[in-house]
């Protein structure tokens, strides 16, 4: 079961704060490590740190990488109104969502989320015309939109609450505590949350996602802030690139490594740079696979051994800001 929000930072029993880095740390160390409490105020519940490790992946070469973070102990849950309360977080999104047609309350008390107005909104805010070619290796994309203007209200509220609770997903350990209340539907499908959402280790699933459908999907991913590409003076083109950190991976291939770029174009620059580096975000809308590009070098380990280096792109031209939100 899941267990949660994930916490970046603690308390000791002594109200002495404890962030997840320096307790990496000292477990590294083998030091010894604090008994942690809940940090939000009026909580206090017993909480426990979970060191940074790899877990395997079905059919996939590569294990991922779990970093360190804080997380409940067995048996003990937040107080109503914490800021770590998964469940009540959700409910008050749930209980704000404005349209029925869009967020609707079930017979069971859960909710189904109607992903295909959401796609329909974005389809009309977004349009992809030829365009120049990106200007770095992380410009993941040829194409860009331009923005709908006729916004309306409805769409914005679509827009509001699907980032409000992709927020609270990237926050969570897994999918466990939104796929329990919400069930996610495209026309008359339903999908699973692994199917819409994805981390930064399975960023080649939403590739090959992307690649096996012949419709726009509306997908979310999470990522890191590792930079951001503008034009120079006199260039061809006005986008910025806001470029993640990417997911590489070994594969059964002999000698060749996948990398999978996330970029996000714009032609707001300041809006793209008011992510810094370092940040977590949540991107969301309808994306676009760039061109793979391959190259040959030499292993800087072993002059008479060469790799392939394939690079995947994924890229998303947003028509409405709301598509990208600061994971906090």
């Amino acid at each position: 079961m899941s267990r949660g929000i994930k916490m970046r930072r603690a308390l000791g029993t002594f109200g002495t704060p404890h962030r997840v880095e320096d307790l990496q740390k000292r477990h590294d160390a083998q030091q010894t490590l604090p008994t942690l409490l809940c940090d939000s105020p009026g909580c206090g519940v017993s909480v426990r740190f979970v060191t940074e490790h790899t877990r395997s992946r079905a059919d996939r070469t590569t294990p991922i990488h779990v970093p360190a973070y804080i997380a409940l102990k067995k048996g003990v849950e937040h107080i109503r109104g914490c800021r770590y309360d998964a469940p009540g977080r959700l409910q008050t999104i749930l209980a704000a969502g404005s349209d029925p047609d869009f967020l609707q309350a079930l017979d069971d008390g859960k909710h189904e989320l109607r992903l295909l107005l959401l796609q329909q909104g974005l389809k009309r805010g977004s349009h992809h015309p030829p365009a120049s070619p990106a200007p770095t290796a992380n410009a993941s994309e040829t194409r860009r939109p331009t923005t709908y203007q006729g916004t309306g209200q409805r769409l914005d509220s679509y827009l509001r609450t699907v980032a409000d609770l992709l927020t609270l997903r990237a926050m969570c350990d897994d999918d466990a505590v939104l796929a329990a209340q919400l069930t996610l539907r495209l026309g008359k499908k339903k999908i699973e949350w692994s199917n819409f959402f994805y981390e930064p280790d399975r960023y080649d699933e939403a590739w090959e996602r992307l690649g096996a459908s012949s419709t726009d999907l509306p997908m979310a991913l999470v990522g890191t802030v590792r930079s951001h590409r503008s034009p120079q003076p006199g260039a061809s083109y006005s986008a910025t690139y806001l470029n993640c950190t990417s997911q590489y991976q070994r594969t059964g291939v002999t000698d060749q490594i996948d990398f999978y770029e996330v970029s996000v174009g714009h032609d707001d620059a300041a809006w793209l740079q008011s992510f810094p580096v370092g940040a977590d975000i949540v991107m969301f809308g309808l994306w676009r696979q760039g061109k793979t590009t391959s190259s040959i070098k030499v292993d800087s380990k072993d002059a008479t051994r060469k790799i392939t280096y394939v690079t995947h792109k994924l890229a998303l031209w947003p028509g409405f800001k709301r598509q990208l939100a600061l994971v906090d």
